[in-house]
């Protein structure tokens, strides 16, 4: 066994998942189903463009049924005060039709 670093597209990566469910008690908002989620959209579009988006994806089963809630795995960012803040603002969340934790996670990597 090598005590060699491992090389650079392995290191470990800290990255922040945000796990949205719906609201229990959402409130009556002034925007259509189809505008938030025009500005969900636009919202992941720009994190990705700068970087900060690894990827996103709403919860669901192997047969395709969601459960209204997603999930937003977020890099580059520097604190969990950051990823918070990223998380607060996406616009299913800022209308409070959704939920939202946000947890740290240390990606690690296996194998060859």
């Amino acid at each position: 066994m090598s005590d060699a670093s491992p090389p650079a597209d392995r290191e470990p990566q800290y990255l922040f998942v945000c796990v949205s469910r719906l609201a229990e008690n959402p409130p009556e908002i002034a925007l259509s189903a189809e505008e938030v989620h025009t500005q969900h959209v636009a919202y992941l579009q720009d994190l990705f463009d700068r970087g900060k988006l690894l990827g996103s994806g709403p919860q669901q089963d192997e047969a395709g049924t969601r459960y209204g809630g997603g999930v937003v795995i977020l890099q580059n960012i520097a604190t969990m005060e950051e990823a918070r803040d990223i998380a607060l603002k996406e616009p299913n969340v800022r209308e409070g039709l959704r939920s939202v934790e946000v947890f740290a996670w240390r990606r690690v990597w296996f194998g060859g």
